[in-house]
């Protein structure tokens, strides 16, 4: 249903198409979306039976649940029996996806995406169709704890959304949303901007937090403030002082969520107290040497068990709920820089076509405002010709930041820069505002 309304929406005119904001969630998002509703929950009593479920179906239509996961699973061990598995890392979706798909889904009910990539290089990854339901099930969840109804009540929408020739926003109808283009919104055309958005009656922002941020210092200084009923933050960490800031600007619900493109774990931060709720119909989170590791629920097609997802992280329970706080995350800490007043988060400038599964990882450096160089490792298992690799990339980045001089080439794995701990760094940024560097 969704390819088709995708198909309408990209060749009609956007003011024919306001009727399918109307269309129901359940029809949009397919059954799975319907029959999740109700499922969704934080309970943490569903978690045994969970893990047994998703540890039979891996052990008997994966690779690695073949190779990995006894036989004699019960629900009194089946916590026991996860921790005593081997941990997966993206690395090992990136060289091995194959290993961890179900035999199921190998060319059916599936597609290939992408991971956001933030803080750690993106990758490949296989998800069921159904997936794409289940998720919209918990985030409409999440979201209606500031009483949003999709139908009815417009949301700004701040992404990394590249919008088509010198537009700054436009209405997308299917999702009840007015998309802005953030790499083009800038101090000189906030006006023209503003002018815009004072046509629409919008009543919910959704966006990253470093970009609301930035564009809240844009509405306090053309003296704008949009009446909204709460603002949603994803896909970045924010600090608890940066929700009461935004709580405080706005004066309405703050709505913050923790996930991955991995499906691995979700949880919501429900009063802006940094202490996210974790639902327990998504997936399981844990701890193991300071990172969270995570086993998914809601992805058959790549039922990832143990996931190393990258950050940091600490778990509370009480009688009713698992939480999880002080997550220490790369995301939203990342820049690039078009000038000391504009800066966009490597969140919205992520590859997602199907150039990333020619490569296996790519790192961008910065030491000029509005100049970036990425270096690019192809994959050895690629037969993309590399001047054309190099093209396809390039054209994709540029195509989000515009603006930017950029220059891209393809290098071996010694000329990418690691951390301490070995791990591959996405961005390289020797602009140092603080210091005064410029």
């Amino acid at each position: 249903m969704l390819h088709t309304l995708k198909k309408i929406y990209d060749k009609l005119p956007k003011q024919y198409l306001r009727f399918l904001k109307y269309i129901p969630d359940k029809v949009l998002f397919g059954n799975s979306y319907n029959e999740w509703k109700s499922k969704v929950s934080f309970d943490k009593s569903i978690i045994e039976k969970n893990l047994l479920e998703t540890l039979v179906y891996a052990r008997e239509n994966t690779q690695y649940g073949k190779e990995h996961i006894p036989k004699n699973l019960t629900l009194e061990n089946v916590k026991e029996v996860l921790e005593s598995l081997p941990l997966v890392s993206s690395y090992d979706l990136s060289t091995n996806l194959d290993y961890f798909i179900s035999k199921e889904f190998k060319g059916a009910n599936s597609y290939l995406t992408t991971t956001g990539g933030t803080g750690r290089n993106p990758t490949s990854i296989l998800l069921s169709n159904k997936s794409f339901g289940i998720e919209w099930a918990h985030m409409h969840h999440i979201w209606s704890f500031a009483e949003y109804k999709k139908s009815k009540d417009l949301k700004l929408t701040l992404r990394g959304k590249s919008l088509k020739g010198n537009r700054l926003v436009e209405f997308n109808p299917i999702y009840n949303e007015l998309v802005v283009d953030t790499f083009k919104v800038k101090d000189s055309n906030f006006k023209e901007f503003l002018k815009e958005i004072k046509n629409y009656d919008i009543k919910y922002i959704h966006g990253y937090p470093s970009l609301l941020k930035e564009f809240m210092v844009y509405f306090e200084k053309y003296n704008y403030k949009p009446n909204i009923k709460g603002v949603f933050l994803g896909s970045e960490g924010a600090t608890i002082e940066d929700k009461k800031l935004i709580t405080s600007f706005f004066n309405c619900k703050v709505i913050h969520w923790y996930g991955q493109s991995e499906k691995v774990t979700l949880a919501v931060d429900i009063d802006a107290n940094d202490m996210f709720r974790v639902y327990t119909s998504y997936g399981y989170p844990r701890v193991v040497d300071d990172e969270l590791v995570a086993t998914s629920f809601v992805n058959r097609a790549l039922p990832l068990i143990n996931y190393k997802v990258g950050d940091g992280a600490e778990i509370i329970e009480d009688d009713k709920y698992i939480y999880i706080k002080n997550i220490q995350s790369r995301r939203g800490k990342d820049f690039v820089y078009l000038n000391k007043d504009k800066k966009i988060s490597t969140t919205a400038i992520n590859l997602h076509s199907q150039i990333q599964n020619e490569i296996l990882y790519y790192q961008i450096h910065q030491k000029e405002f509005a100049k970036i160089n990425i270096k690019v490792l192809q994959k050895q298992t690629s037969k993309m010709n590399s001047n054309e690799l190099v093209k396809i990339f390039g054209d994709e980045i540029r195509a989000n930041l515009k603006d930017f001089e950029i220059d891209v080439r393809l290098v071996n794995e010694e000329e990418i820069q690691k951390s301490h701990r070995g791990k591959m760094i996405l961005l390289v940024q020797e602009i140092n505002l603080n210091n005064g560097e410029y």
